[in-house]
C-alpha cells in the first residue's frame, strides 16, 4: 500500500508558448493578408465598414426625433439641431458627425472609440464632445440615447 510507482505524472497541459508556437506554425497564411490597421478600404462597399451618410443622417434625426421630441429639433440639409447642445451634421468624408456641447457629459473617451465611431474627442472638463459615427449600430444609439437621457433630465 506504501509502495511507490514508478508511473510519470500527468501534466496539466501545455503551456502558452507551446500553443502560440502551434498556431505559428498552423496559421502561416495568415501573414499573407498582412497587419490590420483599422482604416476603412476605399473601393470597398460601404456595408464592408461604413453606412451611407446620408441614410446615417435620416436614422440618427429619426432617433433624435422619437427620444427627444420634434419640438427641440430644427433640420436643416445637411445639419440638425436638438436645443443648444447638440448638432449633427453630415461629414466631409464620411458618415455623420455629431458636436455636443455641456456640463459634465455622461461621457469618457472610450465611449467615443467604440465600433461605428471614429475620431472622438472629448474635453478634459468634459463640456464638450465630437466624434464622427461612420456605421449605426447599438454603440452609436446607446451614446445618443445616453445623451437625449441627460440633457432632458438637465431640463426638467
Amino acid at each position: 500500500m506504501g509502495e511507490k510507482t514508478n508511473k510519470p505524472k500527468k501534466g496539466l497541459g501545455r503551456g502558452l508558448g507551446d500553443l502560440l508556437a502551434q498556431h505559428d506554425t498552423d496559421l502561416p497564411f495568415l501573414s499573407a493578408y498582412g497587419e490590420a490597421t483599422g482604416e476603412h478600404e476605399k473601393g470597398v462597399p460601404a456595408s464592408a465598414g461604413q453606412d451611407n451618410s446620408d441614410e446615417l443622417f435620416d436614422v440618427c434625426h429619426r432617433f433624435l426625433i422619437s427620444t427627444s421630441g420634434s419640438e427641440n429639433l430644427k433640420l436643416h440639409k445637411k445639419k440638425i439641431s436638438v436645443g443648444d447642445w447638440l448638432v449633427v451634421s453630415k461629414s466631409k468624408t464620411n458618415g455623420i458627425e455629431l458636436h455636443v456641447v455641456g456640463i459634465n457629459l455622461p461621457l469618457v473617451p472610450s465611449d467615443l472609440v467604440t465600433p461605428g465611431m471614429v475620431d472622438g474627442a472629448l474635453s478634459e472638463d468634459r463640456s464638450e464632445a465630437t466624434v464622427c459615427i461612420i456605421q449605426w449600430g447599438i454603440e452609436s444609439r446607446r451614446l445618443l440615447s445616453r445623451l437625449c437621457e441627460h440633457f432632458t433630465l438637465l431640463s426638467n
